[in-house]
């Protein structure tokens, strides 16, 4: 199948498959993906799928401008995109463009570290009035679900300060996959997810390389505690 005759699947079979799935409850799903790249679906071939997504009411979210510079965030931005991964190769008008429109550029350090990229101009992002989000990209090529190893790297290869790496990761994160109104900051009205941690300052959970398991006590999720450290169960905390 040639990437013309998958997008045209895609668009006349796939899409409307999904869409009777979440009439009928069977699915739930929120966001389309498509990766825009060279050898696997161009950017008029990524704009017609994600244009049916749209239309059938997903929100745009994709992968766009890792290996290559296609323009892929300009045409990203034209369309209202939710949010943009990877980002490697995007360009000074792609940035610019992402920025007027609010798309999120959900940065993934663990690939461009464990793939030897180049790293995505983040300081230029974060400059230009960019939402950065931060991901862990887990997956066969970068095989980690540490987000704290995530904002480490983020500091150190994308020169990100440790305050926007946290936000990156809870806040921006949430407005990513269009959660913010509910999640990603402690505020009235929001859910209650978040860490306790074993130090004296909420730094080293980023400081820190590695051995988070020791350093998180308790993970609270909407108010209740789903994680306590072996520690405080043996002293029957939890």
């Amino acid at each position: 199948m040639t990437s013309e005759e998958a997008a045209r699947d895609v668009i006349g079979i796939q899409i409307p498959a999904v869409c009777s799935l979440i009439e009928s409850g069977e699915l739930q799903v929120e966001n389309i993906d498509v990766f825009c790249e060279e050898g696997v679906f161009d950017v008029p071939q990524t704009r017609r799928i994600l244009e049916s997504g749209r239309e059938a009411g997903l929100r745009i979210n994709f992968h766009a401008d890792e290996l290559h510079p296609l323009n892929a965030a300009e045409m990203g931005a034209e369309l209202n995109a939710a949010a943009l991964s990877h980002l490697e190769e995007v360009s000074d008008n792609g940035i610019l463009a992402m920025a007027a429109k609010n798309c999120v550029a959900v940065v993934l350090p663990t690939t461009a570290y464990m793939l030897r990229l180049k790293p995505p101009p983040v300081r230029h992002m974060i400059e230009e009035g960019v939402i950065v989000a931060l991901g862990t990209d887990f997956n066969p090529n970068a095989y980690c679900l540490s987000m704290p190893m995530a904002m480490h790297l983020a500091c150190i290869n994308f020169r990100m300060s440790m305050t926007e790496a946290l936000i990156a990761s809870t806040l921006n994160a949430a407005a990513s996959i269009g959660r913010s109104e509910t999640h990603g900051s402690i505020e009235c009205g929001k859910y209650g997810d978040f860490l306790i941690i074993d130090a004296n300052r909420w730094e080293h959970l980023i400081y820190q390389f590695g051995n988070h398991d020791q350093l998180i006590s308790y993970v609270i999720k909407r108010g209740e505690i789903v994680f306590c450290h072996q520690s405080d169960v043996d002293r029957d905390v939890c």
